[in-house]
């Protein structure tokens, strides 16, 4: 190896050398911990518990399910979807999937029988009425109806039981800053 040659690999490996150093002393900020919806049964219907700040309110929610590259096209097919809460409550993101008590119009009514799993999608708005952005959670049916949680209080799709006030508690407006 000339001279030339050896200083050209030397600088390349000093170059490397304080790149990775430079690289690896980063940290990066942590990932943002995935928000989960609350569920539970109230006799037949199953009631989602949506994570909502005070300033944001739930305008349309909508049951999707995977069908392997069909559906609407993108692989996703959608049973349900409804917008325009018919109360407070439905607004503040409670609500009951798949009937139209809890949403004024039904742009696609619930058709078949609900599968044992399924993604509840919500949009939800900001304090202006903008579409702030959509939100979706899985929900198991069978651990639904096996999850005995007491009044106010979600199953969330990792198994956690949740009050209302924990399950909104997840979103960055309800985190204090320090």
């Amino acid at each position: 190896m000339t001279g030339g040659a050896f200083r050209s690999v030397l600088a390349t490996t000093i170059l490397v050398t304080a790149a990775m150093t430079t690289l690896s002393s980063c940290q990066l900020g942590e990932a943002p911990t995935p928000m989960h919806f609350g569920f539970r049964m109230e006799g037949e219907d199953i009631v989602v518990a949506h994570p909502t700040c005070p300033s944001e309110s739930v305008s349309a929610a909508k049951i999707v399910v995977s069908v392997d590259g069909e559906g609407d096209g993108d692989g996703f097919e959608t049973l349900w979807n409804a917008d325009g809460p018919r109360s407070e409550a439905v607004r503040r993101g409670v609500f009951v999937v798949g009937s139209a008590r809890s949403f004024g119009t039904e742009k696609k009514p619930l058709t078949k029988r609900l599968p044992k799993g399924f993604y509840v999608g919500v949009t939800v708005l900001d304090q202006e009425g903008h579409e702030k952005f959509e939100d979706d959670d899985w929900i198991d049916v069978p651990a639904a109806r096996a999850a005995k949680p007491a009044d106010d209080q979600y199953r969330t799709h990792g198994g956690k039981i949740m009050t209302r006030d924990q399950i909104n508690a997840q979103r960055r407006c309800s985190q204090k800053k320090g």
